[in-house]
């Protein structure tokens, strides 16, 4: 496609979401009004299916999991299937009493009403190449308590059906930085069970973490969480914190693996920002945290788009993060996502069929 051409239908993709501003508004604010802890997100769902059936096949209920959806998006045109990742979750954080509160402070309301208004305005557009599907992941804090026992939804969807016939993935999430991220710290979760207090234990500082600890009748519970380069690095690390800690129970919950962007999907997703006037940053780091989009990357060809806040940026998992995300800021960013997102959809399915 030539600049002008190109130029032109980002315009137009560009004007189609910004069209859709009050479905974005709406899904944004309900989810972050109406917070709700891994695998237990249903009236976020029910939030993001009321607004995609005008325009999409909703499928809500997939692989054994209530909370995991497929919105379909049939183009008017032969093409790739391109997946949006909707994530609605949000963080677990302690109480003084020791329950657990559900806190928006990771920016899922804007993620969830970016995928909607940007879906949504292809619709509107009507001339599709190829399909879009909206991905409804649930569980993308993995250290919720559900997410523990059960696993994230990405990856228990790479074993069913979530994931099926999509030939890319782009996923648009708040971030330090603006642009593609290329790469993350792998994650392990590893349950223990010890008869010492696991806070006690003189563990590698940034490489191994005591996350929930529970006292038991005759001794220790605790989730462990380790940090690696790589898949050897993180069975390098567990070796050594298995070695320091002396646990007598050791149970591998899961892995969240590294980042990794395919270059096509990447490209067209810088592509996006350049032609919205969204300017990247020159140098991207890896992630210092992991989430099981990881595992996704390494089987479908992917890129994660970052979108940074102005001045000292986004609190995420911070005590500021979710007044932020209920902003006016929050808001602008949702709208700035969708047509990252619509545009980099449109991108893709176009010079697949061309």
């Amino acid at each position: 496609m030539s600049g002008r051409r190109a130029d032109a239908r980002f315009a137009a993709v560009a004007a189609a979401v910004a069209a859709r501003r009050a479905d974005i508004d709406r899904v944004t604010a309900a989810v972050h009004a109406r917070p709700e802890l891994a695998h237990e997100e249903t009236e976020a769902v029910a939030a993001l299916a009321a607004a995609l059936q005008h325009g999409l096949t909703v499928r809500i209920g997939i692989d054994g999991m209530s909370t995991a959806f497929r919105a379909t998006l049939e183009g008017a045109h032969p093409g790739c299937t391109v997946g949006l990742v909707a994530v609605y979750d949000a963080v677990a954080v302690a109480t003084e009493d020791g329950d657990v509160a559900a806190v928006h402070s990771c920016g899922h309301g804007p993620i969830a009403g970016a995928v909607v208004g940007a879906a949504l305005a292809l619709a509107d557009l009507g001339d599709l190449h190829g399909s879009v599907v909206v991905v409804g992941a649930p569980a993308d804090e993995l250290v919720s308590p559900s997410a523990i026992r059960r696993g994230g939804g990405k990856t228990l969807g790479l074993q069913g059906e979530l994931w099926r016939g999509i030939d890319h993935v782009v996923y648009v999430h708040p971030e330090s930085h603006t642009g593609v991220w290329r790469a993350s710290r792998w994650l392990r979760l590893i349950e223990v069970v010890s008869d010492a207090d696991p806070r006690g234990w003189e563990l590698p500082a940034g490489q191994v973490a005591v996350g929930d600890v529970e006292s038991l009748a005759d001794g220790w519970r605790a989730v462990l969480r380790v940090f690696g380069g790589s898949a050897d690095e993180l069975d390098e690390r567990e070796e050594l914190a298995h070695a320091l800690s002396g646990a007598h129970g050791w149970t591998v919950l899961g892995t969240a693996e590294g980042l990794r962007a395919d270059g096509r999907v990447a490209a067209a997703a810088e592509d996006a920002l350049a032609g919205l006037g969204i300017t990247a940053d020159p140098v991207i780091p890896p992630m210092p945290f992991s989430t099981d989009f990881g595992n996704v990357s390494r089987r479908i060809p992917s890129a994660m788009v970052g979108l940074a806040r102005d001045g000292d940026g986004w609190d995420v998992h911070g005590p500021d993060g979710a007044e932020q995300f209920a902003s006016p800021e929050g808001a602008a960013l949702a709208r700035r996502a969708a047509a990252v997102l619509a545009v980099t959809a449109d991108i893709l399915t176009r010079r697949e069929t061309s």
